[in-house]
């Protein structure tokens, strides 16, 4: 898994994969039209494309023209979140992809402004605010999140302080300590731990 989010981090790290992704957020392209707004020649577009299709980022589906021939047309195929967290004790990657969530109360209201019949204005103006009430719960969340990370770092670096500690003072019960602790004890420190 670990090196499945290497391979993210370096498909990714390309201007041009990136700004591709970008513009397949807005709706999906073509080739020839992903390369006029990036500038870039069409055998590098589909070079790239071929990348994100490998990596399941885009997908693609061809569409009859009237005249000429059959387009294909890419677009984003799943979304997720990545974090990088680098400390003076840690680097790491989490990946969150979006799974069937259930659907609450929120939802149901979004779903519920989103067939309202009100004239555009009303019906814009709501969503406007309803936008921003989901905004600031993410901001709550998102620093209610970065709260525990904080203390869970401080946390598994305590552990980890103290388990040296032992190990340095007396081997045999650092030893006894360890293989009671194993199976609890989260991978980082574990990790951390093997070298002693």
């Amino acid at each position: 898994m670990e090196s499945d989010k290497g391979k993210l981090l370096d498909i990714l790290g390309n201007e041009t994969r990136r700004r591709i992704l970008i513009l397949l957020t807005r709706r999906p392209y073509y080739v020839s039209e992903l390369s006029q707004e990036l500038g870039v020649g069409q055998k590098a577009v589909l070079e790239h494309l071929r990348i994100l299709k490998g990596a399941g980022l885009i997908e693609e589906r061809t569409e009859k023209i009237p005249r000429g021939r059959p387009r294909k047309y890419y677009t984003i195929k799943r979304g997720f979140r990545m974090e990088v967290m680098l400390t003076p004790y840690l680097f790491g990657t989490e990946l969150y992809e979006p799974r069937h969530s259930r659907r609450g109360d929120i939802y149901t209201e979004a779903r519920e402004l989103i067939k309202s019949t009100e004239p555009v204005e009303e019906k814009v103006d709501e969503l406007v605010g309803f936008l921003n009430d989901v905004e600031a719960q993410l901001d709550e969340i998102m620093e209610a999140r970065r709260e525990l990370e904080e203390v869970r770092l401080l946390v598994e670096t305590y552990i980890g302080n103290l388990l040296r500690r032992v190990a340095q003072e007396d081997e045999r019960l650092f030893e006894e300590v360890l293989s009671d602790l194993r199976g609890k004890l989260p991978r980082r420190i574990l990790e951390d731990l093997d070298g002693l």
